[in-house]
């Protein structure tokens, strides 16, 4: 509805609000003198109701009203009357009640209860709603007011507000005479400053109840329906529609002359504020008008109290600036008139505050009125984003911050005035940016509300005020919080606002300095990956994919690769925890808490011009072996690898950082650091760090608890060793290295051969023969790397002795040719590969001629003439048979299937090719006795093998008498006897081999061979069979 269609001066007068009520002014006139008694009843049955010790004077009040009432009713048919005159105390007092006695206040209290009780009971009778309001007003005027008690004062309000506020919600959405009644009767309370007394709160559910009712009034018919209502009836709800919103504005209005200070003003104002936003045009005009209303009669009739001040006059302002730029024109113009009066009374606040008799009071006035005609509502209305411009000028930081948010709320998609919300902050921005303050309370404003922001050039502008804000070095740490508490989970919004901070020139740098420090300070402290670093990760990944931070990256480089690598560990560290799960769902990706550092490592390299090295770690599989625990160390020191083959410029920078903090003993030095520097020993140029303290640090790890430490320290002795200037340190720490082989880590071991490796030249020859005899039971080890490593350096040993010399290993080589013939089944390719090349050395060294057959890549048990081969074509010597079948049998408890096979299949053959007086029957009965057991194996091949093994030393023993005690032949075997074993007659009353040589995962070969005391033995041709 528009209310410029309501009757102006000249057309027909309507009757006003209190005629329609039939509440004359002199009808409820404190000193009226017509006096109306009621103190008697008018119906008899009634009279006993009255008692004044049962109902009190209140009660009996409103019952008189009520009956009262209902007279009246059977001749009112929507006719304008009267009521008579209730005012005097003679209508609630009998003459025997004395209102100033001092048990007034507890008498009103119990009588309250009492009336409260009766009207529950007939709360929905529209007699005694009326009844209850008359008996309210009618109260507010003949009680001392001053004389109650606080506690009667809150359970009066209380019963008030809650009677009143749902009564008026009941009644239909059209105009009625109960919210004019209760509407009438707040006046007529807070002429009495009983409203007041009600608290902001109370006030605040009763006012929103009296908006809604007014607001969402259905819109006025003007003309009669065809059939349906006569004329008076229309102008009767015409006049009951005016009637409602002027009394409306007056109660509002009363409301400001009971409290005239801004913060009243101000709460009326904002629980306005949601009607003013509304969707519904007549809504939001119903809302503005009276908005208007008020703030015109504030402004031109009450004095606010000087002493107080508004506390959201930002908010005020944004929301009537946007109204500024309402579609619909009514409003608007409503809206910058509204702005005007509003820019009035707070000019009106600080006029108010100056001396009267100071000189400059008159002429500051003169201003100040010459101020509020130039920016007339006209200029609001042509230009809404001045608004911002003149009233900017009086806000205080607060209310600064108000203005923005509102405004952030006003550019979300259900805003109708985008536009002009977008003209008034970016003026706010413009013009007092620079005092901005409040940036918390911005920022989380901002990264709650930009989701709901869609619009371009609204998001553009809201990413130059946090660019603004950001700029301001007092504010970019709470910039930077405020961004951080809305990063995790990882979003859009939180990216796009990080890099808008990057571009500008005079942040980047501060930013990328805040978040490397945050993010150190974290893994000092918690030593484990957060929501918050992985935040912080994000961040750094969104700042970093800014092309203009390269320069600030390059001075951060180190510190950034290390903090980066650290969260790598201890994101695969805290993967592995029970309550990961939660994190891990809320962050994506897979689940992959590694995969945020992985990709900024990734983006860092790429920004600093490393594309060889990124392209290298993905042709490798690098960037997956970081992020999985087992291949992590792996991928750290390949990227390592990488940095050096590709000459990274930043090699000697990122080797100084490691060493400091890696020899201080930090905390954060965990095995990933460790693993990179341990890499990066391999540059050249590593003459300028102390040698002793390297060298300390190297042999602290070496002792460390954790195998992969442990590792690592081997590891960087080894690389030492390459350095000609460096051998001789590591020579000192010989015995840590050959104690690193009786580690049962096979890493450790590993890493200790590699080491011992390029030692090896430079090694003694008592250090030799220890070595040798350690490395012997390594041919064995459960890790195909291990055992490729333990073959690898044996190979060496024969080419690094001297020939004269060659006595004191002679035996370790021999002892290791049954172990590297059986190891050429081994199901490692490169095992095979390594076992061919120990066994040319060995033969040489021993002066053997090497048999074809190694080479062949064959199965023995599938093709036993190879191992046949291979056993004749060495010279084994007659006591050294035994020393073969103990190692062969030793070798029936590997975890390898195929050796298992390959040691069966070359038992029989050595049976086979040994002199008969060679083969005792001890011996045979062990063999038989192992091969039995052999037969029981899980796997069926193993069994087979067995069978056949067991049958080629059966016809080695071509007579009974030479098999064990009860044994019969294999061939003269039944498949039962076969498959159960051993005959009734027989008994294997023998000792168990397995319980003497068991296999020792710690020490794989248990049948140690006790070296012969021979001496040198002058080379010689070759014995061959």
């Amino acid at each position: 509805m528009d209310l410029r269609e309501f009757p102006r001066e000249g057309e027909e007068a309507l009757p006003d609000a209190a005629s329609l009520l039939g509440w004359e002014d002199s009808d409820l006139s404190f000193g009226s003198h017509q006096d109306v008694d009621l103190s008697c009843g008018d119906f008899p049955d009634e009279v006993a109701d009255l008692a004044p010790d049962e109902s009190g004077p209140l009660l009996r009040c409103l019952k008189r009203l009520y009956r009262k009432g209902k007279k009246e009713k059977t001749r009112r048919r929507r006719t304008i009357s009267s009521v008579p005159d209730l005012s005097a105390m003679a209508t609630i007092w009998e003459e025997n009640e004395h209102p100033g006695c001092p048990e007034e206040p507890e008498l009103f209290l119990a009588s309250w209860r009492s009336t409260m009780d009766y009207f529950s009971h007939k709360k929905e009778d529209g007699v005694m709603k009326k009844s209850f309001l008359r008996f309210l007003s009618i109260l507010s005027k003949t009680i001392n007011w001053n004389n109650m008690t606080e506690f009667f004062m809150d359970n009066f309000t209380s019963d008030l507000v809650g009677a009143v506020t749902e009564m008026v919600k009941k009644e239909p959405p059209e105009p009625t005479s109960i919210c004019l009644y209760a509407m009438t009767t707040i006046i007529d309370l807070s002429k009495r400053h009983i409203t007041k007394a009600m608290g902001s709160y109370k006030k605040g559910i009763l006012l929103r109840t009296f908006f809604k009712s007014v607001f969402s009034l259905s819109p006025l018919k003007m003309a009669p329906e065809e059939g349906g209502t006569d004329v008076s009836s229309i102008q009767y709800t015409k006049g009951l529609f005016i009637g409602t919103y002027q009394t409306f504005s007056e109660m509002l209005q009363q409301l400001m002359l009971e409290n005239p200070v801004p913060l009243e003003l101000e709460r009326i104002l904002q629980l306005m504020v949601s009607w003013l936003q509304s969707s519904e045009a007549d809504q939001r005009e119903r809302a503005i008008w009276s908005c208007a209303s008020l703030l015109n009669f504030v402004a031109s009739k009450v004095k606010l109290d000087t002493t107080s001040k508004f506390s959201r006059l930002g908010h005020l302002v944004a929301v009537l600036g946007t109204c500024c730029g309402d579609p619909v024109k009514s409003i608007s113009s409503k809206a910058a008139k509204s702005v005007h009066l509003l820019l009035s009374v707070v000019l009106g606040q600080k006029i108010s505050k100056l001396d009267p008799k100071s000189v400059h009071s008159e002429i500051i006035r003169r201003k100040h009125k010459e101020f509020l005609e130039s920016w007339n509502p006209l200029v609001f209305l042509k230009n809404p984003s001045r608004v911002a411009e003149v009233f900017g000028v009086y806000f205080s930081p607060r209310e600064r911050t108000d203005f923005i948010l509102t405004a952030l709320d006003s550019l979300t998609e259900h805003c109708s005035s985008i536009s002009t919300t977008e003209g008034l902050l970016a003026t706010m921005v413009r013009n007092c940016g620079a005092e901005i303050e409040k940036v918390s309370d911005i920022m989380d404003g901002i990264c709650s509300r930009l989701d709901l922001i869609r619009r371009p050039s609204a998001r553009r502008l809201v990413m130059k005020l946090v660019g603004l804000m950001a700029s301001r070095t007092q504010h970019l740490d709470t910039v930077i919080s405020g961004l951080l508490e809305h990063s995790f989970p990882p979003d859009s919004n939180a990216s796009q606002l990080w890099r808008s901070i990057s571009t500008e020139e005079v942040v980047k740098e501060q930013l990328l300095e805040n978040l490397l420090a945050r993010l150190q300070r974290h893994q000092s402290i918690e030593q484990q990956t957060t929501s918050t670093s992985i935040a912080i990760t994000q961040a750094l990944y969104d700042v970093i994919s800014v092309p203009d931070s390269k320069e600030p990256l390059q001075r951060l480089y180190p510190e950034l690769l290390l903090v980066l690598l650290v969260e790598l560990d201890f994101s695969l560290q805290t993967e592995a925890l029970p309550e990961a799960g939660s994190l891990q769902k809320q962050c994506g990706r897979g689940g992959s808490l590694a995969s945020f550092a992985a990709e900024t490592l990734k983006l860092l390299l790429l920004h600093m011009g490393c594309r060889y090295e990124v392209t290298f770690m993905e042709k490798e599989k690098g960037w997956a072996m970081l992020q999985n625990s087992r291949d992590q160390l792996e991928g750290v020191t390949l990227l390592a690898r990488a940095m050096l083959h590709f000459a990274c410029p930043e090699i000697t920078r990122i080797l100084d950082l490691l060493f400091s903090l890696l020899h201080k003993g930090n905390e954060k030095s965990t095995a990933t650091a460790i693993a990179f520097f341990v890499e990066l020993l391999h540059f050249q140029e590593i003459d300028h760090l102390p040698e002793d303290q390297i060298m300390d640090s190297l042999e602290e790890w070496t002792r460390h608890s954790s195998p992969e430490v442990r590792s690592l320290g081997l590891r960087g002795l080894g690389i030492l060793a390459i350095h000609p200037d460096k051998v001789e340190e590591v020579k000192a720490l010989l015995p840590s290295l050959l104690g690193s082989l009786e580690e049962t880590d096979c890493r450790v071991a590993t890493e200790g051969m590699v080491a011992l490796q390029n030692l090896l030249k430079f090694m003694q020859r008592n250090d030799i023969v220890s070595l040798a005899e350690k490395l012997l039971p390594l041919f064995n080890m459960a890790d195909a790397k291990a055992r490729t490593s333990a073959v690898a350096l044996f190979a060496e040993l024969p080419n690094v002795v001297k020939k004269k010399e060659k006595y004191l290993v002679q035996e370790q080589v021999s002892q290791s040719l049954v172990p590297l013939l059986l190891h050429l089944q081994d199901e490692e390719p490169e095992v095979v590969k390594g076992c061919q090349e120990a066994l040319t050395r060995c033969f040489r060294f021993l002066g053997w001629t090497l048999p074809k057959k190694v080479i062949s890549k064959k199965a023995w048990h599938d093709h036993p003439e190879i191992a046949e081969s291979i056993c004749r074509q060495i010279s084994w010597k007659s006591k050294g048979i035994p020393a073969v079948l103990l190692q062969c049998l030793d070798h029936f408890q590997c975890p390898q299937v195929s050796i298992r096979r390959a040691a069966a299949i070359f038992l029989g053959c050595v049976v086979q090719c040994a002199e008969p007086a060679v083969i005792t029957q001890e011996k045979k009965d062990l063999i038989f006795l192992s091969l039995h057991k052999l037969q029981d194996d899980p796997d069926p091949s193993v069994r087979l093998t067995a069978w056949q093994a067991t049958r080629m030393v059966q016809e080695a023993c071509t007579t009974l008498s030479i098999l064990p005690r009860g044994q019969i032949p294999l061939h003269r075997m039944g498949s039962q006897e076969r498959h159960g074993g051993v005959s009734e007659r027989g008994h294997w009353d023998l000792s168990d081999p397995a319980l003497t040589h068991r296999w020792n995962p710690a020490s794989p070969i248990s049948h140690r061979i006790v070296p012969s005391s021979t001496k040198k033995r002058t080379p010689g041709p070759s014995r061959q069979a």
